[in-house]
């Protein structure tokens, strides 16, 4: 997986204080930064669905439209799917990024090491879920779903959620993802990898 982080002030936004120019979340959805860091501070077990209801309640359709085009003009790897960061918190408390998927390209199946919630933005993502198995300590396939622009997801830290993300589709997809970690750590510290078969 690619992970490119911008030091532009699109890219990575107020690192230290609210004098440095907007990130591109601050930019586009000026409220949401505030709403996502205030259901930081809530019951942990419902951190991730508070983030999910201030991405649909900011993702309006003319905002993502806005959004859009200046995501669709980034770079997308060709090997595997490219995220961007659109906003970092100051304090680390959360990251916001954009992953952009080209055809076939896929996470591997992976539950977390902390909250997340994401929504697609553009095209279509197979979401794959699975179920832990303790005995085996295996992770096997139990459900599939397509998400399709506008549908959201989230989940906590642990096996609760095990999914994979996938762009079985031949044209491109943008997803926009929130994470519980600071911005550095978003290569190491959000997808926990799990062993997992099709079958149990």
């Amino acid at each position: 997986m690619q992970n490119i982080l911008n030091t532009s002030p699109l890219s990575l936004g107020s690192l230290h204080t609210r004098r440095t120019p907007a990130s591109m979340l601050e930019q586009y959805l000026p409220d949401t930064a505030d709403q996502i860091l205030q259901a930081c501070f809530g019951p942990a077990e419902l951190v991730a669905y508070g983030v999910r209801q201030a991405l649909n309640e900011g993702l309006t359709p003319q905002v993502t439209a806005q959004l859009l085009s200046e995501l669709e003009s980034k770079p997308l790897s060709e090997q595997s799917y490219t995220r961007h960061v659109l906003h970092a918190d100051p304090e680390g408390r959360f990251t916001v990024a954009a992953l952009l998927w080209g055809p076939t390209h896929s996470s591997p199946v992976h539950a977390h090491h902390t909250w997340c919630a994401y929504r697609v933005l553009k095209g279509e993502l197979s979401e794959s879920h699975y179920a832990w198995d303790s005995g085996t300590e295996k992770a096997f396939l139990c459900n599939k779903a397509k998400r399709t622009a506008g549908q959201s997801v989230c989940g906590n830290a642990g096996l609760e959620l095990i999914h994979r993300l996938a762009n079985e589709s031949q044209q491109p997809a943008i997803s926009l993802h929130v994470y519980g970690v600071d911005a550095g750590s978003i290569s190491t510290h959000v997808n926990l990898v799990v062993p997992w078969a099709e079958k149990m």
